[in-house]
């Protein structure tokens, strides 16, 4: 009798530890390497004031998981970035993606800021920022980051291969790169 009682308590002890580990949901933020360009680019051509498209737009960019953005002047956005109530994602799963590795943050603002300006032709300013204030925050402006680059950001929205080429693999991949755009926009704490 005792021997089915191990085996039972046994059993139930596996089981529990098993659906406990299939109940840990993956975190579905999206990392660089998982957007594509060509998708991401059926955003282009939009507007600020179309909040619906800007919406659509946060939601495919790296790091997706928005707290709030907010339209300043009809020419700036400030995006903040956060996990809200009620959602998928928690607190860990947020922290993992954008704290665990060294440049996440540099790379991702960068990406989206590029995407910003590529996807929506009226907007002139981009804040990107961490829901708790002693997190990092920039604020690119488009004419400025334009000089910084090889073509006008309407060149890279007609020609996915080329963004992909020079912005996402020439810019954001490449640290030293990355690095001199960050000398003319500083990330703020």
């Amino acid at each position: 009798m005792k021997k089915w009682m191990y085996i039972l308590l046994l059993m139930t002890v596996i089981l529990s530890a098993c659906s406990s580990q299939a109940s840990e949901k993956e975190s579905d933020i999206k990392g660089i390497e998982d957007i594509s360009l060509k998708q991401l680019s059926k955003h282009k051509n939009s507007y600020i004031g179309d909040n619906g498209a800007v919406g659509a737009i946060l939601s495919d960019l790296p790091g997706n998981v928005i707290r709030e953005y907010e339209i300043v002047d009809e020419k700036a956005l400030k995006v903040t970035y956060g996990v809200k109530e009620n959602t998928n994602d928690t607190e860990e799963q947020f922290d993992a993606f954008w704290f665990d590795k060294k440049d996440t943050i540099e790379k991702n603002y960068l990406y989206n800021a590029l995407a910003l300006f590529i996807l929506i032709d009226n907007v002139e300013q981009v804040t990107l920022k961490m829901n708790a204030k002693d997190e990092p925050s920039v604020t690119f402006k488009r004419k400025q980051l334009q000089k910084k680059l090889p073509h006008s950001f309407k060149v890279y929205k007609d020609d996915t291969a080329l963004w992909q080429k020079e912005l996402v693999d020439g810019v954001v991949k490449s640290k030293d790169k990355r690095l001199d755009v960050y000398n003319a926009f500083p990330i703020k704490k």
